[in-house]
């Protein structure tokens, strides 16, 4: 029957395309709200050392089309930055069109900016991912002691810390793609608590959320809210002359510093039916990626060579001046 065998063939043809993939590009951002208050005389002064530069952080975060955020950024002797700032203003949107670096620069200005991570993953549609970056540390998760010496006995299990990240994506007949995403972000505190006579476990910070998103191919949605508070005081004084009853307070020094951090998720997905098309998202992405190749104008890196101490090798004796070329 040729209908028949025509029929096999097209269900035949349609069973032997590869399956869809998407790729999900994923920038954990982290934005520093610093909210704080310096009171008293602190009694140092500080001085400029050597030949302090003045540059342009240009692409801070490394990705391409993102303006400077730091307009001031001091460099020293050797180019480590001594100040940083937090220009004011934002704004963002919760689904982003595909070129969303203005929005990224909007964030940027809001406050101090941290790049946490910019991992991509590829997964097959309806199939889960998972991304893992950070490390495993050990917990003691119960204690028992040996009969006869009595000597304790630690059970320890261990726990991934770091950015993970589970999503699965799901393409609909629209050209959509929805998500069942579950970011976490995990960092140990400094703190730790007694679980036995003479053991203490780390405490974790946490933040984690679990939600499903739609948006169409190849544009970015936004998962934010997630916010962590930090609030500490430091007390300094100067010795002996900031324990005098009264006037000792001229001679203290106390800071209040209230630090809210935000975690901001980036996700955008793009959709591959071929193959053949992760060979245009590598090259795209390998640019996107390139760091910044200047930090500062090329006068300002003239200056700052020139103030280097210059060392008179004359006076070396291991030195021996080249020899000429006799024609």
């Amino acid at each position: 029957m040729p209908e028949t065998s025509q029929y096999i063939g097209q269900v035949v043809t349609n069973l032997d395309r590869p399956k869809p993939q998407v790729l999900i590009k994923v920038i954990f951002l982290e934005v520093t709200y610093n909210n704080s208050s310096d009171i008293g005389i602190e009694g140092g002064f500080s001085k400029q050392i050597d030949n302090g530069t003045t540059g342009n952080g240009a692409n801070v975060f490394g990705l391409s089309g993102l303006n400077s955020i730091a307009t001031n950024l001091s460099l020293n002797a050797l180019g480590q930055p001594v100040q940083s700032l937090a220009p004011p203003g934002a704004g963002l949107y919760q689904i982003l069109s595909q070129d969303y670096q203005v929005t990224l620069r909007a964030i940027a200005q809001a406050g101090k900016t941290e790049v946490l991570s910019r991992p991509s993953i590829l997964t097959r549609n309806n199939q889960p991912a998972t991304i893992t970056v950070g490390q495993s540390v050990p917990l003691v998760t119960a204690v028992t002691f040996n009969a006869l010496s009595g000597t304790p006995i630690n059970s320890i299990s261990y726990q991934s810390v770091g950015i993970i990240l589970k999503v699965t994506p799901f393409i609909t007949s629209d050209n959509m793609v929805e998500m069942i995403v579950s970011p976490q972000i995990s960092q140990l505190s400094g703190q730790s608590v007694p679980v036995s006579p003479g053991v203490n476990a780390p405490v974790i910070d946490l933040r984690s959320a679990d939600t499903v998103v739609v948006t169409p191919n190849e544009q970015t949605v936004i998962i934010g809210g997630l916010m962590q508070n930090q609030k500490t005081q430091t007390d300094t004084k100067i010795p002996f002359l900031g324990d005098i009853p009264g006037l000792g307070n001229l001679f203290k020094r106390k800071a209040k510093s209230n630090i809210k951090t935000e975690l901001l998720i980036f996700l955008t997905p793009h959709i591959v039916y071929e193959p053949t098309q992760l060979a245009g998202l590598t090259a795209s992405e390998r640019s996107a990626a390139t760091l910044a190749p200047k930090a500062f104008s090329e006068q300002e890196l003239n200056r700052f060579i020139d103030g280097l101490p210059v060392k008179d090798l004359s006076k070396d004796p291991s030195y021996s001046p080249p020899k000429k070329n006799r024609k």
